[in-house]
């Protein structure tokens, strides 16, 4: 999904701003609900940004948990990789000097 990049070297950026998290937000909620309505039930899909917020990643997920219409499906995740606590079950890498910052969220249309 379209995001802040804050996971990446984008924040030290000049147009990384509120504003830019603010529409990052917007889009990605308008564009997940999207997703998810021509996903068929039963079926799978990823929710990944590169930003670390919560505001684009977890509080985008717990929007869309909030309608009922799918469930997380929780992710393995390699003990080496760092990663940053989540409050449901997604992945959120640390960015490192191997890693950038990311986020994905696997979804299950009930």
């Amino acid at each position: 999904a379209p995001c802040s990049g804050s996971g990446t070297d984008n924040i030290f950026e000049q147009r990384f701003s509120k504003e830019l998290i603010h529409k990052s937000c917007k889009a990605q909620e308008v564009l997940l609900r999207k997703a998810i309505n021509i996903l068929r039930p039963g079926g799978e899909m990823l929710y990944s940004t590169c930003s670390i917020l919560k505001q684009e990643n977890e509080d985008i997920i717990k929007k869309i948990l909030n309608t009922g219409k799918v469930e997380i499906v929780p992710i393995e995740v390699d003990n080496e990789i760092p990663t940053l606590p989540t409050e449901i079950r997604t992945v959120c890498v640390q960015p490192t000097e191997l890693y950038e910052g990311f986020f994905v969220a696997k979804i299950l249309k009930k």
